[in-house]
């Protein structure tokens, strides 16, 4: 930026430009950089190795409550009274729960994560990551796209489902980043 005031204070010694116009000039440069100090201030992207990992934390913990729950089960399956009440309405579905949970941690291992993180004037930061299952979703669009009520909505799906084709067959080695700001308030979006 500093080449830009430079640039700016050439001119007016040059009598290219007059000092209100470099004035304004000047006024310009300062507000882009405010804006760039604001998207960059205080803001750094999740820890990728850490979040990498994130799925075992999981999955060991479901895979934990799937054999605990699967002892109790085998302990509480010829009880009758209170015992089979438990056996039949709490331990089935959490066992079963626990194994759906270690099942989709396991295979979002390798998935992609999405990090969102919006930052306000107003408002503390807020911030989510979470594994981008590209396959799930796009199965998901389609289910969408057979439903869809009309030909603009079914063209916003179509749109979707290609940005997340294109996502889904990039490997990702660049982190795909998206920051968007307006007047102090900040939406970035990161996926790799």
């Amino acid at each position: 930026m500093g080449d830009e005031r430079d640039k700016i204070l050439a001119m007016v010694e040059e009598g290219t430009i007059s000092a209100e116009e470099a004035n304004e000039l000047l006024e310009a440069v300062e507000e882009d950089e405010e804006q760039e100090t604001m998207a960059t201030a205080d803001f750094s992207w999740p820890d990728m190795p850490q979040h990498g990992q994130s799925w075992r934390k999981p999955f060991n913990l479901a895979l934990l409550g799937s054999i605990i729950g699967g002892m109790l089960l085998l302990i509480t399956r010829k009880s009758s009274g209170f015992l089979g009440f438990l056996h039949k309405f709490i331990l089935w579905p959490l066992t079963l729960t626990a194994i759906l949970t270690a099942v989709i941690a396991f295979f979002t291992k390798d998935s992609p994560w999405l990090h969102v993180r919006v930052q306000t004037e107003d408002s503390p930061d807020f911030s989510i990551s979470l594994p981008f299952p590209a396959q799930a979703l796009n199965k998901a669009l389609n289910v969408a796209r057979s439903r869809a009520p009309n030909a603009d909505v079914q063209e916003k799906i179509d749109a979707a489902a290609e940005i997340l084709a294109e996502m889904d067959t990039s490997n990702l080695k660049d982190p795909l980043v998206i920051n968007i700001s307006d007047e102090g308030d900040s939406v970035q979006v990161y996926l790799n």
